[in-house]
């Protein structure tokens, strides 16, 4: 037998190892994870299945690292479970947000990432992560009534 085979054997033997529980991790990052994959899907059922997913395989990829690599694998993962979902709910009104807007709105406010980390995540440049956050608060500046925000601060 080769000591290719032996390896392998090896591997196939040991369990696959289970995500470790990290209930100070779910506890402070499951309620960003949620808001974002809401605000992608629109249903909090779909949501909460998303974030649950994402917490799953963040914890078998990035269990033991540190806080910013997990926080990484984590949002990484919850997007591309949300990918699917954003095209189903795509907007084509001209004056609306566009899915990026939308999804770079949703990780600064909801999840709470810096530009730096949406840059890593989206693979673009800071300066492209800023036009974006700022044409979707232009754009929602513009669709908002003066009334509308009155009615909203006198209701939170």
């Amino acid at each position: 037998m080769g000591l290719a085979f032996m390896k392998r054997k090896r591997r196939q033997e040991r369990p696959a190892p289970e995500p470790a529980v990290d209930r100070g991790r779910f506890n402070e990052y499951y309620p960003r994870v949620f808001a974002y994959a809401r605000s992608c899907v629109g249903g909090e059922v779909q949501a909460q299945e998303i974030a649950l997913k994402a917490f799953t395989r963040a914890y078998i990829r990035a269990a033991r690292r540190d806080e910013s690599e997990f926080r990484a694998v984590l949002f990484r993962q919850a997007r591309r479970l949300c990918r699917p979902l954003l095209t189903e709910n795509a907007v084509t009104d001209e004056g609306s947000l566009s899915h990026r807007e939308r999804e770079v709105l949703s990780l600064v406010f909801d999840a709470g990432l810096t530009r730096a980390e949406i840059a890593k995540l989206f693979g673009i440049r800071m300066e492209t992560v800023a036009d974006l956050l700022m044409s979707g608060m232009r754009k929602l500046n513009e669709q908002t009534s003066p009334a509308v925000a009155a009615a909203y601060l006198r209701l939170a």
